[in-house]
């Protein structure tokens, strides 16, 4: 087991890596204050409200999901030294590709469910008429 580990420490080591990626993908911050002003039944109280918020985390959008993983996933390879530049374009190129087929894959699923979801409406009014 220790022969594995050894080899494994020497052969990533081997490969530096250029220049770091950024992999930072759609992190968002968020900080915010919320100003108000609280006016409740006898006992309840009545005054300002001040409210304070502090969200970090990255901004999660449909369908891209699975790409900004698979992106933080090579770029750590890439910044690690494990893969090579153009294995790095590589990558990056059929992961676009992949996410751009999904894409395409998830609006033409929505749009057949759309169309019969309006033939199942357009059947049903003609019914009512006859």
């Amino acid at each position: 087991m220790i022969r594995i580990i050894i080899i494994l420490i020497f052969t990533m080591s081997a490969s530096m890596a250029l220049a770091d990626q950024d992999c930072r993908v759609m992190e968002k911050k968020d900080d915010g204050i919320s100003l108000g002003f609280t006016f409740g039944g006898f006992g309840f109280g009545v005054g300002p409200n001040i409210g304070f918020h502090n969200k970090s985390g990255i901004d999660w959008h449909d369908n891209i999901q699975y790409m900004i993983a698979e992106y933080q996933e090579l770029c750590s390879r890439f910044n690690t030294g494990r893969i090579s530049e153009a294995e790095y374009q590589t990558e990056i190129d059929n992961i676009i590709s992949r996410s751009r087929g999904y894409s395409k894959e998830m609006y033409l699923h929505f749009e057949k469910k759309k169309q019969k979801f309006f033939n199942e409406m357009e059947n049903f009014n003609q019914g009512d008429l006859q």
